[in-house]
């Protein structure tokens, strides 16, 4: 574990030539120079990380109140996506698309977040990403409302690829 804390923080711990030295100056409330007693008072002493700012991720909203929604969403998808191509029509085409794109998106938004961390990659990709995902999601959900009335609808287009004969 100290040597993954190591890597994550290098740029943040001065350079010292033992990697032990820099692993218990991290994961000790006290300095160096107070853990090995006095032996050597010349030892540059690396700062003081609170690792448990690091550990934290830091959150942007509760997402606990976000995780019912997306059940209650996936639940939907179940029960409406046989009706869409049984009797497909304007209002289910609609409603499908919704919940398909909102699904699709919390599911990526939730690997951006998770892969995609400023701690690893910077505090600018993140935000790309996250922008990327939003443009793509807007862009999917409306092409598929724009098919959905003005052309045949997601339920008839999948019913024509089942007509489809050699």
């Amino acid at each position: 574990m100290a040597l993954a804390i190591i890597l994550r923080n290098s740029t943040r711990i001065q350079a010292s030539p033992n990697i032990f030295k820099s692993a218990v100056a991290i994961n000790s409330r006290k300095s160096f120079t107070q853990l090995i007693s006095g032996a050597n008072k010349n030892v540059n002493i690396l700062p003081r990380i609170n690792l448990a700012s690091y550990v934290k991720r830091n959150m942007s909203a509760d997402h606990s109140k976000l995780w019912p929604i997306e059940k209650a969403v996936t639940l939907t998808l179940l029960g409406i996506t046989p009706l869409v191509f049984i009797t497909p029509n304007t209002a289910l085409n609609d409603i499908f698309a919704i919940a398909t794109v909102a699904h699709f998106h919390w599911g990526l938004e939730a690997c951006v977040v998770d892969y995609v961390r400023p701690i690893v990659v910077g505090p600018v990709l993140p935000k790309v990403t996250l922008a990327l995902l939003y443009l793509l999601s807007i862009s999917t959900l409306g092409g598929l409302l724009y098919y959905n009335h003005h052309s045949v609808g997601i339920g008839n287009t999948v019913k024509n690829f089942w007509k489809i004969q050699k």
